[in-house]
């Protein structure tokens, strides 16, 4: 079976799915936050997976799947991203915080299946 490519984006609060990751078989291939300093902090936890600073960059890298845990108010927006990428999406809070970013999500969803 082969193992699911995951990226986390948003290792504040992401970084709590790495052992659930790994022990679902699952691996680790790319990470993406903006603090560096944290980075550094949970390297360990993280070898073998490239790791961003920015998330365009981040989503070019090939997985299969995504962990949301970044800002609640812009997780739709990186959601749809991901998506039209053909990226499976995992928020790891409610996905959007309106009534529009809802029906945006929902149309991507519809539209990349």
């Amino acid at each position: 079976m082969e193992k699911i490519r995951v990226g986390i984006f948003g290792l504040r609060r992401g970084s709590n799915f790495i052992d659930e990751i790994k022990y679902n078989g699952g691996e680790i291939v790319a990470v993406c936050e903006r603090d560096t300093e944290y980075l550094e902090s949970i390297k360990d936890d993280i070898q073998g997976a490239s790791v961003y600073t920015a998330f365009d960059e981040f989503l070019n890298h090939p997985m299969d799947a995504v962990i949301l845990a970044n800002f609640f108010p812009e997780h739709a927006e990186y959601a749809i991203r991901a998506m039209e990428k053909g990226i499976h999406v995992f928020s790891e809070t409610m996905a959007a915080s309106t009534m529009a970013k809802c029906v945006a999500l929902c149309r991507a969803v519809e539209k990349t299946g």
